[in-house]
């Protein structure tokens, strides 16, 4: 018994625990891969601070430089310790020290100093006023649009402001390793970017950090952009390989799927067909029985063992002489087995004799092809054996039936002819009798020449007295078909002598239109002499009803290459369609006193011999019935 597929939720409990595995592996993947991006966004975000952290108190520390060494300047000149050439010297030496310093002006008393581009005329007022009520450096607002900012400082008296450019001091004061991890920009109070420094644009979406720039205040602030800095080539391939993984799990995984799914409907699918298969042979009554070159038995089904009455498992695996094989004919079917395995069996089938093993004889018809296997290659030789013992006797007893049917036709005819015959028979006689008495005469009165003439006319009567008796006992003779070599045109005349006598005595003419050198055909001379004779007769009696210029039947022979042909033409009433559908049926006739099986049996003759039997309607009146032979 074939076991039942699993259920769907046996295959539900299988895949579960995959499944399952499959999900954590991929959240553990995704997130893995968002943990490392967050850690490390928040560690580059970390070493952002720090490194905003030391370029803000680089600057710091710049702007301090820059207010001490100003304020120095600024006590030498109180001190009076100051002329031209000592103030462009120290100068000098204070832009050097921060070249974004572009101007330096100093006023002591009515002395002005003054060094680089001047002060602009407004923007440094409040500056002043800061300086002058605190005593310590003040800055400007940015002056302009060249982000420039003033420095203003105070004291007794005096005052000395100094130029510095944000942008030159960006420039000068950011190293270059910042400036190519981040943008660096001052912002004033109402967000417009005063100045910056920066190798390209900065990405809107990396990290970003802001702290006021104070000094020099006035709402400046230090806006710090990191650049989207690649990934390094390990890390890239660190996370490709994980995405890579990922993919090649969860794609081996529908496709073990998908296989198993596969192979599962496949299994399925065969199961179904393996029963469908055995419950169709189970069914069959033909027997099929599979043999490997070698002539092994491979497989037979239950028809087989049932036609043989072995079991499948006697008869599987043997090898000739298989055991259902006649003993009295061994050598015949060994001949035929070797046939069979050389490829050589008949492509219509052959009959073979089997044994049953109760013993009776059961015959068969096999037809053999070749067995191939799923590679396409011939394994052996598959077989359908068909009983047709039942058939067989059939045949025969149709075949007793027709011929008893056909004596019964040649006897009907016979009866019909029995006062024709007898007159036939009697003018050779009633000729005898008076050859006879001619002959006492001339025997008489010693004229030997006359009587020898007169006997051999008596001898002639004789003759044909005797041959009208010989073709009458043919005629009505049961035998089996028997086919030699004839005559067409011999068998046509030996039909005319049988019907002349009586189409004379109804006033009908038989007129012949014989071919001449009529090939020979083989045929059985006495059943074609049988259908000539039905045909006649029909033709006389349709002619007999008809007016005495009517009268008239031709039979006529022809032949070509490969048919020879005789046709039969009456002028009588013709044949109505209605009847010409059913005119060759069993026992249809339009006959008074007809049987009706005198056409069908000379359709069933001349099929038996390979040929054609039909009729047509003439034009002029009548009916011409056709009969063509193969040569």
């Amino acid at each position: 018994m074939q076991a039942l597929p699993p259920s769907s939720t046996a295959n539900w409990q299988l895949w579960l625990l995959p499944r399952f595995t499959l999900l954590l592996f991929v959240v553990a993947v995704i997130g893995l891969l968002a943990y490392l991006r967050n850690s490390g966004r928040e560690e580059a975000r970390l070493v952002l601070i720090n490194d905003v952290l030391w370029i803000e108190q680089n600057l710091h520390f710049q702007f301090e430089q820059t207010e001490e060494r100003l304020a120095s300047l600024l006590n030498a000149a109180r001190e009076g310790n100051l002329d031209d050439v000592t103030f462009q010297t120290r100068a000098h030496l204070i832009s050097e020290a921060n070249s974004a310093i572009v101007g330096v002006h100093l006023l002591s008393g009515s002395r002005v100093y003054h060094r680089g581009e001047a002060m602009p005329a407004t923007g440094l007022d409040d500056a002043r006023k800061l300086a002058h009520a605190n005593g310590k450096a003040n800055y400007s607002d940015v002056l302009g649009h060249d982000g420039r900012i003033g420095i203003v400082m105070q004291g007794q008296g005096h005052e000395i402001a100094a130029l510095i450019s944000l942008p030159r001091l960006l420039s000068t004061q950011v190293p270059w390793w910042f400036a190519n991890k981040y943008r660096l920009a001052v912002i004033d109070a109402r967000s417009q970017e005063v100045a910056s420094k920066s190798h390209v644009a900065a990405d809107e979406e990396g990290l970003s950090y802001e702290l006021d720039f104070d000094p020099p205040g006035h709402g400046l602030r230090l806006q710090v952009t990191a650049y989207s800095s690649p990934t390094g080539i390990v890390q890239k391939g660190l996370v490709a390989g994980v995405i890579v993984l990922a993919l090649i799990v969860l794609f081996s995984w529908w496709r073990l799927q998908a296989q198993v799914q596969g192979r599962l409907s496949a299994e399925l699918a065969l199961r179904e067909e393996y029963a469908f298969r055995t419950a169709m042979e189970n069914s069959l009554s033909v027997g099929m029985r599979a043999r490997d070159l070698q002539g092994k038995m491979i497989y037979v089904n239950p028809a087989f063992c049932r036609m043989v009455g072995y079991s499948a498992e006697e008869l599987i695996g043997s090898m000739p002489p298989y055991p259902y094989w006649n003993p009295d004919d061994i050598a015949h079917h060994r001949a035929l087995n070797e046939t069979v395995l050389a490829g050589l069996a008949p492509q219509d089938g052959y009959e073979f004799t089997l044994r049953h093993r109760d013993g009776h004889l059961v015959i068969t018809r096999v037809y053999t092809s070749p067995l191939i296997d799923a590679t396409g290659k011939q394994s052996g030789w598959m077989s359908s054996v068909l009983d047709i013992t039942a058939q067989k006797a059939a045949e025969a007893r149709e075949h007793e039936q027709e011929e008893k049917l056909r004596q019964t036709g040649r006897l009907i005819a016979m009866g019909e002819m029995a006062s024709t015959l007898a007159h036939e028979l009697n003018q050779p006689l009633m000729a005898m009798s008076t050859y006879a008495g001619a002959a006492r005469q001339f025997a008489s009165q010693g004229e030997a020449g006359m009587l020898d003439s007169t006997l051999n006319k008596i001898a002639e009567q004789a003759l044909r007295a005797a041959g009208v008796v010989r073709r009458i006992r043919e005629f009505v003779r049961k035998h089996a078909p028997h086919r030699e070599p004839c005559d067409l045109n011999t068998i046509a005349l030996d039909a005319l002598e049988l019907l002349d006598s009586d189409a004379h005595a109804r006033d009908v003419r038989i007129r012949r239109d014989l071919a001449e050198d009529m090939p020979q055909i083989q045929a059985d001379r006495v059943l074609l002499g049988q259908v000539m004779v039905n045909l006649l007769r029909n033709a006389v009696d349709a002619c007999s009803e008809q007016p005495p210029e009517r009268r008239d039947v031709l039979l006529q022979t022809r032949y070509q290459a490969d048919t020879v042909q005789l046709t039969v033409y009456d002028r009588g009433h013709g044949i109505t369609p209605a009847s010409g559908d059913r005119l060759f049926e069993a026992f249809y006739t339009t006959k008074p006193l007809g049987m009706g099986i005198g056409l069908n049996i000379c359709r069933s003759i001349i099929e038996q011999h390979h040929g054609q039997l039909g009729y047509e309607n003439l034009p002029e009146g009548g009916t011409a019935f056709h009969l063509s032979l193969p040569r």
